[in-house]
Formats: structure tokens, sequence, C-alpha cells
């Protein structure tokens, strides 16, 4: 690594642990403090870096309080996750319990009742459940020290950067990975609303899945007709339902963790791709996925006499029918692996 790229790199591991206002001003003490260092002590470029220490212990110097519970490299990102899945979670609990007073109450107070009791059963065991899981990632990301790029500390100011820096006999220079391509950044909003998504997705299957299905109103109240899914093997079909969505949630927080498209991501959406495609197989060839009454039913409700030609409800249950959908859930796996693999072999620098 040539010195200039060394310098770079430096910067980059710093700066982008900061708020992006204070960015460029720390990039230009940062480069005027490499420069004087070298110049009047005489010291090399791999020298000063290595007086300066390791990036992330140099940009922690800018918190007000220490971070140990992962790392100090982790920690920031860490909380800012477990706070985005904490939301999602009470929002699958409120969704949750919202339709559970709609369909099993009769009063305005026994639905209150019932709304509380579902999200606060629902909130508890979800958050317990997600901060497990993403601890338990962050925590593999910490071991395999994998550099994470999300969120940083917004308590951070500009202090003298040439006092008390930190010393890392572990740390040197030739460490420095890389600065990412543009097009290797991943795009956190997206994984974010993936996030939300699932857990939301996989809150509404465990606490409500009648909510995927057929409604209609009568006597200006709103009336359960059929479930899509079939609820009396529910048991059966929805731990592997949950299991799939739990990798794909998996997934989605390493990409928010990395912050780029490496070998850690590229491996990892192989092998939820992979398994969500299993499950999908084993969902729609081998288990008994749908109501096999929902064709019935919903004639019944709406008076529908005959569907057409072109209407899917007409298949319903049919191979033909799981064939369609098996083919747009495959296809959809395999093209965003498929853009995973290209973004890593092409723009990764690992």
């Amino acid at each position: 690594m040539n010195e200039k790229v060394m310098i770079e790199s430096y910067i980059y591991e710093v700066t982008k642990r900061v708020p992006s206002e204070l960015r460029e001003e720390i990039r230009m003490e940062l480069n005027t403090l490499i420069d004087d260092m070298c110049t009047q002590e005489g010291l090399s470029i791999e020298e000063a870096l290595q007086k300066l220490g390791n990036p992330a212990e140099f940009a922690e110097r800018y918190r007000d309080t220490p971070s140990y519970l992962i790392g100090p490299e982790y920690y920031q990102n860490y909380i800012w996750v477990i706070k985005l899945v904490f939301i999602a979670v009470l929002l699958s609990a409120v969704v949750s319990g919202i339709v559970q007073g709609l369909l099993d109450v009769t009063s305005l107070h026994e639905f209150f009742t019932k709304f509380f009791t579902e999200l606060f059963a629902t909130a508890i065991s979800g958050m317990l459940g997600s901060f497990g899981i993403v601890t338990l990632i962050f925590a593999v990301l910490e071991r395999q020290k994998v550099d994470v790029s999300l969120k940083p500390d917004e308590s951070w100011s500009i202090k003298d950067l040439t006092t008390n820096i930190p010393k890392h006999d572990a740390w040197t220079p030739l460490s420095l990975p890389p600065v990412p391509d543009k097009r290797a950044i991943i795009s956190r909003g997206d994984s974010i609303v993936s996030i939300i998504f699932i857990i939301i997705f996989g809150g509404i299957l465990l606490f409500a899945p009648q909510l995927f299905g057929a409604f209609q109103y009568e006597n200006k109240q709103l009336v359960f007709v059929a479930s899509v899914f079939n609820l009396d093997e529910w048991n059966r079909i929805m731990p592997l339902f949950l299991f799939c969505l739990l990798i794909g949630l998996i997934d989605e927080i390493i990409r928010l963790a990395t912050g780029y498209y490496c070998r850690l991501v590229m491996y990892s959406s192989i092998i939820a791709n992979v398994v969500q495609i299993m499950g999908d197989i084993i969902l729609l060839k081998l288990l008994p996925i749908w109501n096999p009454d929902f064709q019935i039913q919903i004639k019944e409700a709406f008076g529908i006499t005959k569907f057409s030609s072109g209407d899917l409800l007409g298949y319903w249950g049919s191979d033909f029918f799981n064939n369609i959908v098996l083919t747009v859930l495959i296809s959809i796996a395999l093209i965003e692996m498929s853009i995973t693999i290209y973004k890593t072999i092409r723009y990764s620098a690992d």
C-alpha cells in the first residue's frame, strides 16, 4: 500500500465514524496533523499513522461515554440496530393486537383489554428474541473483525487531535482496509425497510396469521371470511416459515452492519437465499400451506359462481398455482443473489 493510499484509508476509517457535518473538518485537520508529524518530527507516513493509533479508537475519543458492551468499534452500530429492531417489533405487536382485538371482541372495553394484553405479550417476547439475535450477530462480526459502517455517534465534537492519542500495539497502518468503491456501498434505507418488513411480517404470522385472508363488512363491522393459510395445520407450517424469515433477517442485519458488498455479505446472501429457496419448495410442494376451502369460502361470501380463466383463484391450491408462486419466489431470490455476487466481485476491494 503506497503512502497516499495509506493516508486516505486512515482518514476514511476515522471520518466514517463521525457525523457527516464534521467529516470534512476532521479530514482537513487530520491531513494537516499527519503532514506536521512527518515534517516536524521526521516520521514516515507509516510511523505517523502508527503513532495516531487504531482509527476506530482514535474516533472513540470523541464520545462522551465509553462503550464496551460489544466493543468500541461496534457498540454504536449495535445500539442503533437494536433500536431499529425494537421499533419494528413494537409495530408488529401493535398490528397483531389490533387484529386480535377486532376479530375476537364484542365491546370497546374488551377490545382495549385484549389489545394491551396482546401488545405486552408480543412486544416483550419479540424484543427479547430480537435482542438475542442482534447481539449474537454483532458478537460474530466483532470476533471475525468485520468492518462496520453505520450510524455515527452524534455527540462527538472536534477536540485537539494531538493529545491523548491512544496506543494499540496490535494495530498497524498496513492493516487499514481500502476505501470501498461508491458502487459497493449498500443502501441503508433498503436494509432498514427490509428488516422492518420481515419483523412485522413474522410477528403477524406468529400472532395473527388470519390477517392474511379475506374480510367483508356486515352491519358496519369487519367480518373475517377466510384465511389464505391452512390454520388447521399452522403449527406444522409456522416454524419453517419463521425460520426462513429469521435467515433473511440475519442476512439483512449483516448487510446493514457491514455497509458495503464484501465476501461476508456475498456468503450471507448465498446461504440465506439457498435456505429460503429450499424452504419455499418445502412449503409449497410438501406442506399443506394453503387453506383448501379458501376458494369455496370466497364464492359463498361474495356471491361468486365461477372464476374467470385468467383469475388465479380459479387454480387455488393446484400444482399450477403453487408453481407460479414458487417461480416468482425463486426468481426473486436468484436475482438478489446474482446482484450481490456481481457487485461483490466487480466492486469489492477484498
